[in-house]
């Protein structure tokens, strides 16, 4: 499978159980698989849409029943990972870099995930319709490591 394929857009929603990251994992390695991406690309995948989702199930989700939308699919020659939720207003780019602890006492637990996604993936879009943050992000299968 290539981007020439046209293959549609494959999607997945998930409840804010964070038991339901197994089912984002799989679901992205299945995709990730037909389309015969380079393990790399599929790490990174796997990795992001993780640490997407598990944010949003952490800080967005209340506990109210609501769901994440997932979609996997082509823009051009890169993998477009879209997200969904309807959780409050939250642009990740807007996020600065957190500052490298100087030492183990003043090292803290959290506040990583967003650096992995900006690190692990090629580029990242935001946009706020409709009341859902809608993130995307792109990777593509023949950058460099």
């Amino acid at each position: 499978m290539s981007p020439s394929d046209g293959e549609p857009k494959a999607s997945l929603i998930v409840g804010s159980e964070l038991r339901e990251l197994s089912r984002v994992s799989a679901w992205v390695r299945d995709w990730a698989e037909r389309q015969r991406l380079p393990a790399r690309v599929t790490q990174n995948l796997d990795l992001c849409s993780t640490e997407v989702v598990t944010n949003i199930m952490t800080h967005a989700c209340s506990n109210d029943a609501r769901s994440i939308l997932l979609r996997l699919g082509w823009q051009g020659e890169e993998v477009a990972l879209e997200v969904e939720d309807e959780g409050s207003e939250f642009d990740p780019r807007q996020v600065p870099e957190p500052i490298p602890a100087t030492s183990i006492q003043d090292a803290r637990v959290g506040g990583w995930g967003i650096p992995i996604v900006r690190r692990f993936s090629d580029g990242v879009r935001y946009r706020h319709e409709d009341g859902r943050n809608c993130l995307t992000l792109l990777f593509r299968p023949t950058a460099s490591p």
